[in-house]
């Protein structure tokens, strides 16, 4: 284990901090470290040209024993350039997946923020186990006090940046494998049954939404809504940063709370349109187009029987009538050879609209599902634009003028 610490020009005086259960007198905070933690190894001190001939550097390199000390010059951080300099200084000296603490006692500047950053990028890049963030509270009492001076644990603050992290992954991707890992993580450590669980019940929901299971996203997403609730006094006692976090996912998913979506068929229908353009704007395609087509055979059996048509054959007899209806269009066919639900869809006002949309979804969806791997492909970004600027606006309008956009009864 190695300790990164620094130190000023400052006349620090001669105080008693305590950290745990641990006490050390020193006027230096640095040395104190090895007390404090009895595994560390070597430390690291930061120094400036200033702090470099300062009386300070000279007395703990007499308190600390020289095979155990490295200093390691850093510029005075005047410039954006010499802050840079700063930050790869403090990243260089740990490898690969070793324990650090850090100590920002006698920090200055715009270096504790710098140390904070690096901790996070360490432990994403190179896989450190941060020990501790430290900070020798020397200010907790008046200057006059002879009293004890508390060492504050700032390790949770680090842990801020992976809740914001995967919070927004879940957020902007549907993917909340890593919120639900730290939910359980912190669960085990806390002995908490309700930090478990929310990790447990994120899961199958994020799941479903990457997935493109709709049915299940608008069940579990009452479910999400109500384990949120239920682990809100466990949140504020051991996961602070989850608890920020929380109302925006709650914003984010819980719109498409529909506990019965198979028997109200409307409201689901409202809810699938929500998901598609959730999809559309988040750079999920295949998903969208996958559901948007689903979506017109779902609105279409509804306005045909008023219920929810999950049968293979009744889905794949609509199915059937829409390509037909296409095909009568471009030629391709005879319309003596509709179906019945061809038929049906050949007499409606918005039948163009539907054999429109049918056509660009159709083929977006093939050319999609086919992986690029047949002769002229459509570009990635060609996909990409036409399901949000043509596929998904054409969509919203049918379902306005089914009534079955949201807002509308």
């Amino acid at each position: 284990m190695k300790a990164i610490s620094f130190l000023g020009p400052t006349d620090y005086k001669t105080v008693t901090y305590t950290y745990q259960d641990r006490e050390f007198t020193t006027r230096l905070f640095p040395e104190a470290l090895f007390h404090f933690f009895p595994g560390l190894q070597q430390l690291y001190v930061f120094a400036t040209p200033t702090v470099q001939s300062h009386p300070n550097l000279t007395q703990l390199q007499e308190r600390v024993p020289p095979d155990r000390l490295t200093v390691v010059p850093i510029p005075e951080g005047h410039t954006e350039e010499e802050l840079w300099d700063i930050f790869s200084a403090l990243t260089e000296v740990v490898a690969e997946r070793e324990e650090v603490v850090f100590d920002i006692t006698h920090s200055f500047r715009s270096i504790p923020f710098l140390t904070f950053l690096a901790a996070a990028y360490l432990r994403a890049a190179r896989r450190a186990r941060i020990r501790a963030v430290v900070y020798g509270a020397y200010e907790a009492r008046p200057r006059d006090d002879p009293g004890p001076r508390p060492v504050f644990d700032l390790t949770p603050f680090v842990s801020l940046l992976d809740w914001l992290a995967a919070t927004n992954q879940f957020i902007h991707t549907g993917d909340a494998q890593y919120l639900a890992r730290l939910l359980r993580q912190e669960g085990a450590a806390r002995r908490s049954g309700a930090l478990k669980h929310a990790g447990e019940t994120l899961e199958p929901f994020s799941l479903a939404v990457m997935l493109c299971r709709p049915l299940e996203v608008m069940r579990d997403a009452g479910r999400m809504e109500n384990m949120l609730k239920r682990a809100a006094n466990d949140m504020a006692q051991w996961a602070r940063p989850f608890t920020v976090m929380a109302d925006r996912i709650q914003a984010e998913y819980g719109k498409y709370n529909l506990p019965d979506p198979i028997g109200d068929v409307a409201a689901s229908l409202r809810h699938q349109l929500s998901i598609i353009r959730w999809y559309a704007e988040h750079g999920q395609i295949i998903q969208a187009v996958t559901l948007a087509r689903e979506w017109v055979v779902t609105a279409v059996g509804m306005q045909l029987q008023g219920s929810f048509i999950l049968a293979t054959d009744e889905r794949e007899k609509i199915e059937r009538g829409l390509s037909g209806l296409c095909r009568v269009a471009q030629g391709r066919s005879f319309p003596c050879e509709l179906n019945e639900v061809g038929r049906a869809l050949q007499s409606w006002p918005e039948a163009q609209a539907i054999r429109d949309l049918w056509n660009q979804l159709s083929t977006v969806r093939n050319d999609l599902d086919h992986a690029g791997m047949k002769p002229g492909p459509m570009k990635a970004a060609t996909l990409r634009r036409t399901t949000q600027e043509e596929i998904l606006p054409a969509l919203e309008a049918l379902a306005r003028q089914w009534g079955l956009a949201e807002g509308q009864p």
